[in-house]
C-alpha cells in the first residue's frame, strides 16, 4: 500500500504515527499537547486543530497515501444548519447529564427498554444523554442544533474539507446511544426524544470502507 499514517486525537494531545504499509516500520512520528484546560467539560473544537496542525510540522505527513483517524468517544459536536458550531463540544468526562440520563430511562419505558433497543442504558457521558441536557439547559441552543457529530466525526469532516457527506464509524455510533448495533441502523425517535427535535446525522460507515480524499495530497 505504500505510506500511511495514523492520527489520534485523545482528550488531552494528538499523535501521528507514519509507517511504511508494506514492512510495518515506523518512519516518523508527531506529538503536540491540546492548547486549553485539559479537564475542560466545554472544549472548542478548534484546539484539535491547532493541536493538529502542530504535530503535523515539518512535512510529517509527506507521501503519506491514506490515514486512520481515531479520537476521543461519548463527545457531541451540535452544528447548525451551515455547518457552524452551536456551543463549545461537549466531551466524555462531563458529568452534569446525569439527571437528564436518568429522565430519557424513564421516557423511553426502563433501562430494559433501553437495551433493547440500543444495546446499552444512557449515561452522563453519552451524546443522548448530553442532548437531553442541552435541551433542558441549554434550550436555544438545542433548537439551533440540525447536526449532531462525535470529535472524531468533526475532525475526520474537518480534514476533508467540510463535505456534504459526513461520516462516522461503527464504533463511533455504538456509542451514541442512538444507533443499534444489532439492526445496523439509527433510532431518529432518541434522537428526538433527548432533543426534541429530529437532527441529522452522520452516514456509519462498514470496517473497509472510506470516509473520502482529502482536498489536497499530504
Amino acid at each position: 500500500m505504500g505510506i500511511v499514517a495514523g492520527l489520534d486525537s485523545s482528550a488531552e494531545f494528538t499523535r501521528i504515527v507514519v509507517c511504511d504499509a508494506d514492512t510495518g516500520a515506523v518512519l516518523r512520528q508527531g506529538y503536540a499537547s491540546h492548547p486549553g484546560e485539559p479537564k475542560a467539560v466545554d472544549v472548542d473544537p478548534q484546539t484539535w486543530l491547532l493541536s493538529l496542525g502542530e504535530a503535523a510540522t515539518g512535512g510529517l505527513l509527506e507521501g503519506v497515501e491514506a490515514i486512520g483517524v481515531s479520537a476521543q468517544q461519548h463527545g457531541l459536536v451540535p452544528l447548525d444548519a451551515q455547518g457552524g458550531l452551536v456551543r463549545p463540544a461537549l466531551v466524555r468526562n462531563d458529568k452534569r447529564a446525569q439527571v437528564a440520563a436518568a429522565d430519557l430511562v424513564d421516557g423511553l419505558g426502563g433501562r430494559q427498554a433501553w437495551a433493547e433497543a440500543v444495546g446499552s442504558v444512557p449515561s452522563a457521558g453519552q451524546p443522548v444523554a448530553k442532548l437531553r441536557w442541552l435541551a433542558r439547559t441549554e434550550p436555544e441552543h438545542a433548537r439551533r442544533t440540525a447536526l449532531v457529530l462525535q470529535p472524531h466525526d468533526w475532525l475526520v469532516w474537518q480534514l476533508l474539507g467540510r463535505p456534504a457527506r459526513r461520516t462516522t464509524d461503527r464504533g463511533a455510533a455504538s456509542a451514541t446511544g442512538y444507533w443499534s448495533a444489532r439492526t445496523g441502523a439509527y433510532r431518529p425517535d432518541l434522537v428526538e426524544l433527548a432533543l426534541g427535535h429530529q437532527a441529522a446525522l452522520p452516514e456509519v460507515l462498514g470496517p473497509a470502507d472510506a470516509a473520502g480524499t482529502t482536498p489536497r495530497a499530504c
